[in-house]
């Protein structure tokens, strides 16, 4: 289970803008730490941030705050600055309507509202992955000379570009091919324009 969590909270953070991240990584070993966090969490979702008090302001585990939401039967929960679901007890159960609630859990959230979710793929990075290494720029021509129909040698210039790199010429447009043989590794490009 603790891999499941460290991973959930790592994805879970990882999920988050920075500005938020920044709030989340705050100090809350105080009164007054905890006081800044509200302050800086109630200024963000003024600006238009998602913000998840419970986990994001008081620090509570993600992991753990998403499981004990699902278990509730919750499958949303207002953002901050958003109008609360009152004290348990008031709604009933999802699906029921029980005599001295509030009525049935809503089942529509409403917009701005946090998804009650563990699932990993309900958090995508916010930043962006890094882009691939540039290829490296060589004195010569990647594309060396034509070998077979529509195939060609690699240069020593070629020969560190990866696997699916894409060159484009006055010859043509060329993608590199790195193929692992009984006899080791051979380079190719193949000319695809």
């Amino acid at each position: 289970m603790d891999n499941t969590q460290t991973q959930f909270d790592q994805t879970y953070l990882a999920a988050q803008p920075p500005e938020v991240r920044a709030l989340m990584a705050m100090p809350a070993d105080s009164d007054a730490a905890i006081q800044a966090r509200v302050s800086r969490g109630a200024s963000l979702a003024a600006k238009g941030y998602t913000i998840d008090a419970p986990i994001m302001i008081y620090g509570w585990d993600p992991f753990w705050c998403m499981t004990e939401r699902a278990d509730m039967g919750l499958t949303w929960v207002p953002s901050a600055l958003q109008p609360g679901l009152g004290m348990p007890g008031q709604y009933s159960e999802p699906g029921l309507n029980t005599p001295g609630t509030l009525g049935p859990y809503p089942a529509t959230a409403p917009p701005g509202s946090i998804k009650v979710s563990t699932n990993l793929a309900d958090y995508a990075p916010f930043d962006p992955p890094a882009p691939p290494a540039p290829v490296p720029a060589g004195n010569a021509d990647p594309v060396g000379a034509l070998s077979l129909a529509n195939l060609y040698l690699c240069s020593i210039a070629g020969l560190s570009y990866p696997d699916g790199a894409i060159v484009t010429e006055a010859r043509g447009t060329f993608l590199k091919h790195v193929v692992i043989t009984p006899f080791g590794r051979t380079n190719y490009w193949e000319k695809t324009a």
